[in-house]
């Protein structure tokens, strides 16, 4: 990274989202092993699975009011803290966690307070960071979470295969890493106007039905954003509903072990991250998000076809093992964009507008769609077979590729040339 291109607000901005990302990179290696915790150390019943993998989405429903809170705030500060203290602390209660149904009170926890995170974090890159080399930045920060993340994977699945209980102590790491990053992110001074000494107390019902209000009324005058939240929507349904399927086929069926495991959901399918959200990140800030999410989206199709392929050739194990390993690096490589997509495209369709309340509907849409994918996913598997997941989620994505496409082409006249 260029320091000398940088202003000095953006180096101070960007050295201190670099440290948040450091120890955000064990939060980081949860996300991608929390399944195979609760199946194998916990025991989970399938539907436990469904309902961890629910969590996280539904839980994002509620993003566009904690976005509208974080916009009118004159303390932005403080809600990094309250992350912190509240979505990330509550994991040292892990110490004394024996049962499945703990561990889903405490991820709901931590989930509930992350959709606050998304959007707030958002704002530090739309107020602080000029966007010719925002995403390139938010890039560096994702590759140094995934070194962290990567070695902490390794050493996690390499504890837990010599001692089961230690999963404990690593989501207690996980909490304290986790508070000491939002601690990070509220010494950053978000550069916007002085609020106001005199301030009008807006009503609760107010409160509760404005977000929703002016997410509709966004949609609908944002048809952009419409097109690109629908886009997302149908990817979402693919990939969401694999969620509680991978862990059944992996623990299940495959029978790998914790390194095994961690060592494909957790370090394989970080590599794309790791190496490529820099390169990755100064292609966004150059292609419209339309074209750049039918890329991200063909190549994660991918993703279930060589896991349906590794399903159809159980009887040679090293092989079926061999192409999960290949299924992951491509589903790495796919969700490097994906991910800065994610976090990133919403900046571009805010335009002037606080991107904090567009990041929060793009958010919130996760959670509409996170209770109906893992649902469909677990009939799926129960009513047809595992393999039946497989084949409609990669439907899904290649929807998801082509309609983005054609919402590109749509606007191909009028966009300048990439």
């Amino acid at each position: 990274m260029n320091l000398s291109k940088l202003s000095p607000i953006e180096k101070s901005t960007a050295g201190m989202l670099l440290m948040a990302a450091i120890f955000n990179g064990v939060v980081s290696s949860l996300y991608q092993t929390q399944d195979i915790i609760a199946r194998k150390a916990l025991h989970a019943a399938d539907w436990q699975l469904m309902l961890m993998m629910m969590i996280w989405p539904v839980a994002n429903f509620f993003s566009i009011w904690w976005g509208r809170l974080f916009e009118k705030s004159c303390h932005k500060s403080r809600y990094f803290v309250v992350v912190g203290i509240f979505g990330r602390l509550t994991l040292i209660y892990a110490i004394w966690l024996t049962t499945m149904n703990e561990y889903l009170v405490l991820l709901g926890i931590m989930f509930g307070f992350n959709s606050l995170l998304i959007p707030a974090q958002n704002s530090i890159y739309q107020k602080n960071i000029n966007s010719t080399h925002r995403a390139k930045i938010y890039g560096y920060t994702i590759s140094l979470g995934m070194l962290i993340s990567i070695g902490f994977t390794f050493f996690a699945g390499r504890l837990l295969d010599s001692q089961e209980n230690m999963y404990r102590l690593i989501l207690v790491l996980t909490g304290i890493c986790g508070f000491i990053s939002c601690v990070f992110l509220a010494l950053v001074k978000i550069q916007e106007p002085i609020c106001p000494q005199v301030r009008v107390k807006p009503k609760f019902r107010d409160v509760l039905a404005d977000p929703i209000h002016r997410t509709l009324k966004l949609l609908k005058e944002n048809k952009q954003f419409a097109a690109f939240e629908r886009s997302y929507s149908i990817y979402g349904m693919g990939f969401i509903m694999m969620t509680p399927i991978i862990p059944i086929y992996l623990v299940d069926v495959l029978k790998l072990s914790y390194t095994t495991n961690f060592l494909a959901k957790g370090i394989i399918s970080q590599v794309g991250l790791l190496f490529l959200s820099p390169y990755i990140g100064k292609i966004h800030d150059r292609l419209h998000p339309f074209r750049f999410i039918s890329v991200s989206f063909g190549i994660l199709f991918l993703y279930p076809i060589l896991i349906l392929l590794s399903s159809q050739l159980l009887q040679y194990h090293v092989l079926s093992v061999a192409i999960v390993f290949v299924a992951y690096l491509v589903f790495g490589i796919a969700m490097a964009a994906v991910n800065i997509s994610w976090n990133m495209s919403s900046i571009y369709f805010a335009g002037a507008e606080d991107a904090a309340m567009y990041q929060s509907v793009h958010v919130t849409m996760t959670g509409i769609r996170g209770l109906i994918a893992p649902v469909l996913g677990l009939l799926l598997m129960k009513f047809i077979g595992i393999t039946a997941v497989f084949v409609v989620a990669a439907g899904f994505l290649f929807w998801a590729s082509l309609i983005s496409y054609r919402d590109h082409k749509k606007l191909e006249p009028a966009l300048p040339i990439a």
